[in-house]
């Protein structure tokens, strides 16, 4: 049993969790972006459909999208009504429903016929109608607004927000390593910029639970996730579209811009590695400074002995051991016979040259798991885990013949000792009060010698 103190818990670099002002913000982003993409359908307009043919949402898809900011804007109840971000949410989900239900039965929503959309034409697709995994993202954002907060919804509501992000990073990906054209893509690009954003949200929003309560964590689990991971999810996909956006202009090939974004990735791969590895080494440097003051505040600097700090923390420790495991242990209080004339004969140098000879002693005369302590002047301690008073007395009684044995400058020097065990449901004072005890006796009895303490008193039967 090891009673050394430990060192106390090193305070990392914290990055703060996401809370609700962020997710208020991206609510407002999409709500505020969904509408501008809204106005842009007008005839008159198409400033976004021209900049970015294929990638802008369709009429109905913009239209959950404004639906889904609000009610993300509205999760810190700035509405008093709850009641207001179900039924958005709901209208969401019905949104992305009768989309679906449209492309399987083959029949013909209203909204299809909303605005003018030459873009169908290059597709083969329907006028105005989103693409299935779009419907499928918005249902799921209606569904995460519109569960409850509690039990099996909450693993539910975790599980549709990793799905909503799972269709942003799918989107990323294909058209990062999509050799055609980008109206073919299964969500359109900006879309899978709003799922992303969304989802981010929920997950900030929603309590923290099986790897989110690590993503929220303060420790050092906590700050690489928030840091690195979803970077490492999402920046292969968005290097691949900066690589094929680029090379669409440049007239790069296929091959030239795949190279380039493996190049990227690894140099991408390469710097969060190194980003890990410094702040790890920072934290060890940090935690290694820590200790050296914590040892330098719980020793002794004339004899290198633990001091009164440590030896107050070890034998809590142990009497909690004691009444929580059953585990036994021992206590000696030692000291040193008729100090005080030494130090007036032969001077305060050549009394701290004993000091220092006693911790060196002490150091050499008991168990390694043993805690020898200067406890004050010229009175020292040892503890001794996990052992009963037996032990303990083999124990005082070799240091006692360690001591008479040693050559000492001056005269010799000895110590009186006394040696208590620590029994069932006593205190820590306790002990060193019968302890205490038992070394007075010592010093009447003649010093130079080890006295046993007496058992504690019973309690009177009531």
């Amino acid at each position: 049993m090891d009673h050394a103190p430990e060192t106390p818990p090193l305070a990392l670099p914290q990055s703060r969790p996401w809370g609700r002002v962020f997710v208020r913000r991206v609510g407002l982003g999409i709500a505020g972006f969904a509408l501008l993409v809204l106005l842009d359908w007008q005839p008159s307009l198409g400033l976004l459909r021209g900049l970015l043919p294929g990638m802008v949402l369709k009429p109905l898809a913009a239209l959950g999208f404004l639906l889904a900011g609000l009610v993300l804007a509205n999760e810190a109840r700035r509405v008093p009504w709850p009641a207001v971000s179900v039924l958005l949410s709901v209208a969401i989900a019905v949104v992305g429903a009768a989309s679906l239900h449209a492309d399987l039965a083959g029949v013909a929503l209203a909204s299809d016929r909303w605005f003018p959309d030459p873009e169908a034409a290059i597709t083969s697709g329907i006028a105005g109608r989103m693409s299935p995994l779009t419907a499928c993202g918005l249902l799921l954002l209606g569904l995460l607004g519109a569960l409850r907060l509690d039990g099996a919804c909450l693993r539910l509501r975790h599980g549709l927000a990793l799905l909503v992000l799972g269709i942003a990073m799918f989107t990323l990906a294909a058209y990062g390593q999509q050799v055609g054209d980008a109206a073919f893509l299964p969500v359109p690009l900006l879309a899978a910029g709003l799922f992303l954003a969304a989802a981010l949200a929920w997950l900030a929003v929603l309590p923290a639970r099986g790897l989110l309560h690590v993503v929220h964590s303060t420790g050092i689990g906590g700050l690489v996730s928030r840091r690195l991971l979803l970077p490492a999810l999402l920046l292969p996909g968005l290097l691949g579209v900066l690589a094929r956006l680029a090379g669409s202009r440049a007239g790069w090939s296929a091959i030239t811009v795949a190279s380039i974004q493996a190049l990227a990735t690894g140099a991408l791969l390469a710097w969060m590695i190194w980003w890990v590895a410094t702040l790890l080494e920072r934290l060890q440097r940090q935690r290694d400074e820590v200790r050296v003051l914590h040892d330098e505040s719980h020793t002794d600097a004339l004899t290198g002995l633990p001091n009164r700090r440590a030896f107050d923390e070890a034998i809590a420790v142990l009497g909690q051991g004691r009444r929580g495991h059953d585990h036994g242990g021992s206590l000696l209080l030692l000291d040193l016979d008729r100090f005080k004339d030494y130090n007036d004969r032969f001077g305060h140098q050549a009394g701290d040259a004993v000091l220092r000879q006693v911790g060196a002693l002490l150091r050499h005369a008991v168990r390694p798991s043993d805690l020898p302590a200067r406890y004050g002047g010229e009175e020292f301690a040892v503890l001794l885990p996990e052992a009963g008073i037996e032990e303990a007395m083999q124990v005082a009684e070799r240091i006692v013949r360690a001591f008479r044995a040693a050559a000492w400058p001056g005269r010799a020097v000895t110590i009186s000792v006394g040696a208590a065990a620590l029994a069932a449901s006593e205190s820590a004072d306790a002990l060193v009060g019968r302890a205490d005890a038992a070394l007075y006796a010592a010093k009447a009895a003649g010093r130079d010698r080890v006295v046993q303490a007496a058992p504690p008193a019973q309690p009177a039967p009531a």
